[in-house]
């Protein structure tokens, strides 16, 4: 338990000197978010203009699906928006192992310039972080093809959705462990990648130290479970301008627990390697 605590609290004092990394992370998913905000918004908001609401007969509220029905499987509206789903997915799926690269980078070279090991990081290690993420994406959706025809198959047999949801518990707990595990393995492969070692190196270290590998992991999972769980609550009891306030100082404490989660597996691979 002492060495938990100490690799959780030198993971604090890693993610703490990285600043720049905490607010490169926050610009990006705050970007994100306004991103897809906006797209979604011009979508919705034609439609919500077009909706006849509880003004006009019930007759109406029937004739505007049933247009929206026909609009989408015999005309090729949904395609633009399609395309633009796909054009999003690809951009988030190079965006996401570059953050990475500079992140793991700037914690392996703190004695450089933080922008600069940043940027650096995210130009030596882009594109093998980016092949660790392709593999990463291919292994955590191999499950789903034995999960999804067993859902499928599950769904007849149960007469009410509690029994269903029973009866799919067991297998989803499986599912997010495996993610959960896949996670902290290919981030070791990163760090390995990141320190110049090999990814057989990498392998037998997380063999070898897995138990304190997940209860780190665990740990610092737990403290941002309760974060989130308190910033929730608190959207409730304080609405308006000061819980828009809240979330978004959320997003910038939620940046820095994934650094900080980063960082403590990061101490444990300074202290074991």
């Amino acid at each position: 338990m002492n060495a938990l605590r100490s690799r959780i609290a030198h993971g604090w004092s890693i993610a703490w000197k990285q600043p720049f990394a905490v607010i490169a992370l926050f610009i990006y998913h705050l970007a994100w978010g306004v991103l897809l905000y906006k797209l979604i918004q011009s979508v919705v908001l034609p439609l919500l203009h077009r909706y006849p609401g509880e003004v006009l007969p019930r007759e109406a509220v029937q004739l505007f699906w049933i247009e929206g029905q026909f609009q989408l499987m015999k005309t090729d509206l949904l395609q633009p928006y399609l395309w633009w789903a796909l054009g999003l997915l690809a951009l988030r799926m190079v965006l996401h192992p570059v953050l990475n690269a500079g992140v793991l980078y700037s914690l392996h070279n703190r004695d450089l310039n933080a922008g600069y090991r940043f940027v650096e990081g995210v130009r030596r290690l882009s594109v093998p972080f980016f092949s660790l993420y392709v593999l990463q994406l291919l292994m955590t959706l191999a499950p789903l093809y034995w999960l999804l025809p067993y859902a499928a198959g599950q769904y007849t047999k149960h007469s009410s959705y509690l029994s269903y949801g029973k009866a799919l518990l067991l297998p989803l707990v499986f599912f997010i462990l495996w993610i959960f595990l896949l996670q902290l393995l290919f981030l070791f492969l990163q760090i390995a990648k990141t320190a110049g070692r090999s990814s057989l190196y990498a392998l037998i270290f997380v063999v070898r130290h897995l138990p304190a590998i997940v209860a780190a992991g665990a740990a610092v999972a737990a403290l941002a479970l309760l974060i989130s769980a308190a910033v929730m609550a608190s959207s409730y009891l304080w609405a308006g301008f000061l819980a828009l306030i809240g979330y978004q100082a959320y997003r910038l404490i939620q940046m820095f627990f994934k650094v900080w989660a980063i960082g403590t597996q990061y101490a444990l691979w300074l202290e074991k390697a």
